[in-house]
């Protein structure tokens, strides 16, 4: 199984295979592999609102609304569950 390894500002996270597992979302699409990376090691560590945060700062134009963040930000959390 892939592993990765993720150092929070203050932890390291260990993500066994759940990279960008079971999201279809155009938001998702949008992000760079580092950006989906450190958005999924923040859901993780439950920091949710820094993770909203690089959603919206790494998305490009048009910037992601706040809804569209959270419904995101609720499938990553789903996946990363399982």
């Amino acid at each position: 199984m892939e592993a990765f390894y993720i150092w929070g500002a203050d932890m390291g996270l260990w993500l066994f295979g759940r990279f960008n597992v079971g999201v279809d979302n155009s938001l998702w699409s949008r992000l760079s592999a580092e950006a989906r990376t450190e958005v999924d090691g923040l859901v993780a560590a439950g920091r949710n609102v820094q993770a909203i945060a690089v959603m919206r700062e790494r998305a490009g134009q048009p910037r992601p609304g706040l809804r569209e963040c959270v419904d995101l930000l609720d499938q990553r959390f789903t996946a990363l569950r399982q």
